[in-house]
């Protein structure tokens, strides 16, 4: 009898339970369509007006082969942070198309290409992350505070005109969409 009452109560908790689930599940389901409804800016980029763009702060870094890099040394330059994670797998798919889209085909003295570490990895990882997606640029080590400083993480970019200014951010992996803006910043 005891054994009987418990399983009764414990089928009309889970029929409860599921009732009061329902509403938020449904909720969730169209916020989520809403936001993938979002064709106006499907690559979620921001992309402001020449005369809204503010400073990008500077810093300065030491690189994987042992160099510096200085962000108020490239005035002049359009500068392309690409934000990465040593071991995240869409910032390895990312790397060789900005490579070879960008960094090989655009690279000038208008533009400079700066793989910037996020994850604080050693530079036996950094190397390693150089090894397995060839790219050529530059990578910074110990990014983590440039990322904060950008309010960046891994698989990021932003670009800088040749002013010294935040011109492009975009989050993803949407490199024609990067190398058309740089493009056309380069033109600037």
């Amino acid at each position: 009898m005891f054994c009987e009452r418990l399983i009764l109560l414990s089928k009309l908790k889970f029929k409860a339970g599921i009732r009061m689930i329902k509403p938020l599940l449904f909720t969730a389901l169209m916020l989520n369509l809403w936001a993938c409804a979002n064709t106006e800016n499907p690559t979620g980029a921001i992309n402001p007006d020449e005369s809204e763009r503010s400073a990008a702060p500077d810093f300065t870094m030491e690189t994987l082969d042992h160099g510096t890099f200085k962000l108020s040394e490239a005035t002049g330059r359009v500068v392309h942070l690409f934000f990465i994670g040593y071991a995240c797998p869409p910032c390895m798919v990312t790397a060789p198309g900005i490579e070879k889209d960008i960094h090989l085909s655009l690279s000038s003295d208008s533009l400079t290409v700066i793989g910037i570490d996020v994850w604080d990895g050693s530079a036996g990882q950094l190397a390693n992350f150089k090894i397995q997606t060839g790219v050529t640029f530059p990578l910074g080590l110990q990014g983590s505070g440039v990322g904060d400083l950008y309010g960046a993480t891994n698989d990021y970019n932003i670009l800088i005109d040749k002013k010294g200014r935040i011109a492009y951010r975009q989050s993803g992996t949407q490199v024609d969409a990067l190398r058309e803006k740089i493009t056309s910043l380069i033109k600037e």
